[in-house]
């Protein structure tokens, strides 16, 4: 049976990906939108560096894009934006995040105890939310408990080095489903299933195909997997964290 085990462990390894230097020279870089200097005139920051760029594309000021950035003969080249989802600026200011050693002790635990993680989670989760602090908290956990109740497990993971990426896992009849931003290679979806031989397979959908051809580069370390397509396109989350109306907190317990 596929178990939220496997996409723990894949989603680590994509972690160690985001966290080598050499990898991330050639990744997206994160760019925001500061102000419109005219018709196709943008002044933009990437990274520290605060600079006046040109784009053909109508950019949104105030916004967040991952971009490819080289250098050219008359300075920085950057391409390939691609528009952030308001929900990756957000995991920094999420209320609940867990580390990876700590995703791993909460699978560990609904191993040992012989319950779903879906279970064990919604427990989790109905303990805290009476000793929420702030209407905000109470608000992200309410909003992870309605996601639960309709068969997403959603969390942010804080990584070794302090940046946030979002995990959501679904289980379907024969697949296991997911969904997760990371800050430099963006939006992933993936689906783990078996084969008619009962081999795990797993099938990436990425942004870009600049991720991936870091991925394909890569494949030796996405290990347990007897073959795995990647492909590029447009990717959803499994429960959109952005939208939650307030009046199913009333149902939390159904």
């Amino acid at each position: 049976m596929i178990q939220p085990a496997h996409i723990q462990s894949l989603l680590s390894q994509m972690a160690t990906t985001t966290g080598n230097k050499e990898i991330n020279a050639t990744l997206p870089m994160l760019l925001r939108i500061l102000d419109k200097k005219g018709a196709d005139k943008y002044l933009v920051q990437l990274g520290k560096l605060i600079i006046e760029t040109q784009s053909n594309k109508e950019l949104q000021v105030g916004t967040n894009y991952w971009a490819n950035v080289k250098q050219g003969k008359d300075g920085l080249v950057i391409s390939d934006l691609i528009k952030q989802p308001k929900m990756l600026e957000n995991l920094a200011h999420a209320k609940l995040k867990l580390s990876a050693n700590d995703l791993k002790e909460l699978l560990r635990e609904t191993h040992k105890g012989g319950s779903n993680l879906e279970s064990v989670f919604k427990e989790f989760l109905l303990e805290r939310l009476p000793l929420a602090t702030s209407k905000q908290e109470f608000l992200e956990l309410s909003n992870l408990l309605v996601a639960l109740q309709n068969g997403v497990f959603s969390m942010v993971i804080q990584e070794d080095d302090g940046k946030e990426s979002l995990v959501q896992l679904k289980k379907q009849v024969d697949f296991l489903e997911f969904y997760s931003i990371f800050q430099h290679l963006g939006e992933i979806n993936g689906i783990v299933s078996f084969n008619e031989e009962r081999e795990m397979c797993l099938r990436l959908c990425v942004m870009s195909e600049k991720v991936q051809r870091i991925l394909e580069k890569r494949l030796q370390e996405l290990q347990g997997f007897h073959h795995i397509q990647i492909d590029v396109g447009q990717n959803e989350p499994l429960w959109d964290l952005e939208c939650f109306e307030p009046s199913y907190i009333l149902n939390l317990k159904g």
